[in-house]
């Protein structure tokens, strides 16, 4: 009999002892969902599961409990299976009903048949979708994540002993207590085999993981969920528990080959088209495994100091209380990067915590993407400053704007209809990932159709926070939350909200990277800004009437002495302004200092643009 913990080793065991005592055709699938709950609403409990993020596949054990934090890069058709099917023993024709629910592979003991005409069979149907390693991730998150696992290194040990009973073939179906296939040992030898050859082949064929952002190369998997009332969307982040499946039947289709008879495969019916498809959705289990999901958290951020499915809510209290103080540290943090500037400093910051948080028509309110000019010339510079805003951001990229990357690169996803997939682009990404664009590293030279493309897709995402997805025939458009900081020497050629000049109060080492060395900020502190801006974004914030009647007579009195001194775009990027102003220091509501404090800054940073 299976141990009391065999449900994270084997949970195929519980989900067929609760389908057998099953009274009826539907409440064993919601005692599934239950029991399974239960076992995981305990944070420490969940951490025990080991994580496809942490740790490799092959020290994984098959058909056990695993976890993955991703995003959802596309999703599937719809998939129908046979959910419950009737089993007939061929040597005295009992006849007994099994499930094939977080399963790929119907199977049934050896001297038995599937009855695969039985009226009693039902056909289920269960979600799919592609989901990737949350682009742009951090490393100090993933580390943190890994850290925070309670068994980091234990998985494999573990599992050392499940994983020599399945080379001792039928002995592995004892060790589980579930049902073997309906092979012998010799067909489990080919299936290992096959598994190695299709792991060879991987490296042969043009796979890919389509991760959006180059060079990353996290793991990726295939999800089913059973729950069909879920409304899934690409670019949303979750965390999914789930059967993980490597069985290598999954890998069947890169078996099938592709013969030159008039498109079609060995002279059969089935043409070349439908079977790149079937391989687009069907990728060799060891490069993409499957995860049959119980249980998934929709994340609202991917910070590891506050645990994954606890609100921010509940982080919120403390934070705000210390929000004056941690906002002045978190200042002369970002002084230290801007060489003293504060004004500066003060702007990232505000562009740091900023968010589209309403839509009205093609305007997306609360964004702020801010460029600033003046960075040293034939430097590091905006590599070294994006590489210190990852040290406290959960999600960011650098896009070195080179003439070669914009005319090799892709940044807007396409719809492959060869493959029915969607292949991804540098701009899919989940909400709040920060971009740091280097308009610097810009030279003379051409843009081809395809860098056009770029600027114009970049362009787009900076003004209107969206992306027009290309599906070929027409645009699909998809809104997006991405913190835009565009470095350049001069002002930018990319359409930003703010520009503030870069005027440093320090010399300017002509060894900047030693000069960013020398910045050292305690773990502790560290991860004290790192929750300062996950949560602070976050923070409720309004205008009362008396204040917006000081705004609306501040607005016509300044365009009455000079309308050029304060136009409606302007009074735009004031109220932006002031939310993150007011939310840096832990207000909910704009005072008139504060609305002082945003005039000045804005005069102060016009006067600097002038000179």
């Amino acid at each position: 009999m299976p141990c009391v913990e065999n449900w994270k080793s084997n949970p195929l065991h519980i989900v067929n002892n609760l389908f057998e005592k099953r009274s009826d055709d539907q409440s064993w699938k919601k005692e599934i969902s239950k029991y399974f709950s239960n076992k995981l609403e305990n944070l420490s409990t969940l951490q025990l599961i080991s994580s496809l993020n942490d740790e490799p596949l092959h020290s994984i054990h098959s058909e056990g409990l695993v976890r993955f934090r991703c995003m959802i890069q596309d999703t599937f058709e719809p998939e129908y299976f046979l959910e419950t099917y009737e089993v007939v023993d061929k040597s005295n024709g009992n006849k007994t009903m099994h499930t094939s629910r977080y399963r790929d592979i119907v199977t049934c003991k050896e001297g038995c048949e599937v009855m695969m005409e039985s009226e009693r069979n039902e056909t289920g149907c269960r979600q799919v979708l592609y989901c990737v390693s949350i682009p742009g991730e951090t490393n100090w998150v993933k580390e943190k994540y890994k850290t925070n696992c309670k068994q980091p290194s234990s998985s494999y040990n573990a599992t050392s002993g499940l994983k020599r009973s399945h080379d001792d073939g039928e002995e592995e179906t004892m060790e589980h207590d579930t049902e073997p296939v309906n092979q012998s040992n010799d067909c489990f030898a080919n299936k290992r085999s096959r598994l190695s050859q299709n792991s060879s082949n991987v490296t042969q064929q043009t796979l890919t993981k389509n991760h959006p952002l180059p060079d990353e190369d996290g793991p990726v998997c295939i999800v089913k969920v059973y729950d069909e009332a879920t409304d899934f969307k690409v670019n949303e982040i979750y965390e999914f528990v789930g059967v993980l499946s490597v069985d290598p039947e999954l890998s069947s289709a890169y078996d099938t080959p592709v013969a030159e008879n008039n498109g079609l495969v060995n002279g059969h019916g089935t043409d070349a088209e439908q079977i790149a498809e079937q391989k687009a959705h069907s990728p060799p289990a060891s490069f993409v495994p499957r995860l049959h999901c119980i249980q998934m958290f929709r994340l609202q951020h991917n910070n590891p100091c506050i645990p994954l499915h606890q609100s921010i809510d509940a982080a919120k209290q403390e934070l705000t209380a210390n929000a004056p103080i941690l906002r002045q540290e978190i200042l002369n943090f970002l002084k230290q990067a801007t060489f003293g500037d504060e004004l500066t400093a003060e702007y990232l910051l505000c562009h740091l915590i900023a968010r589209v948080y309403s839509r009205t028509g093609l305007m997306a309110v609360g964004k702020m993407s801010l460029n600033i000019s003046g960075i040293p010339l034939q430097s590091c510079y905006a590599k070294l400053l994006s590489d210190l805003l990852k040290e406290v951001l959960t999600k960011a990229f650098y896009l070195r704007m080179s003439l070669e990357n914009m005319n090799k690169l892709h940044f807007t996803p396409t719809k492959n209809y060869s493959t029915n997939r969607l292949d991804s682009g540098i701009l899919q990404l989940s909400e709040g990932t920060h971009m740091v664009v280097d308009e610097s590293a810009l030279q003379p030279g051409q843009l081809d159709q395809n860098g056009v493309k770029n600027i114009q897709a970049l362009g787009t995402l900076l003004t209107q926070q969206k992306v027009d997805y290309n599906f070929q025939f027409h645009p699909v458009v998809f809104q997006h939350n991405i913190p835009i900081l565009v470095l350049s020497e001069g002002k930018s050629m990319l359409p930003c909200d703010c520009q503030v000049l870069l005027k440093p109060q320090i010399p300017i080492s002509s060894d900047i990277t030693s000069y960013f060395k020398q910045f050292t900020i305690s773990e502790d502190i560290m991860n004290k800004f790192r929750l300062f801006f996950t949560i602070v974004k976050f923070s409720e914030y309004e205008l009362d009437e008396s204040m917006m009647k000081t705004i609306e007579n501040d607005f016509v009195t300044t365009r009455q002495a000079n309308s050029d001194n304060m136009t409606p775009e302007d009074l735009h990027a004031h109220l932006v302004l002031a939310r993150s102003l007011c939310i840096s220091w832990g207000e909910s509501k704009l005072r008139e200092e504060r609305w002082k404090t945003i005039r000045d800054l804005e005069n102060e940073r016009k006067q600097r643009l002038l000179h």
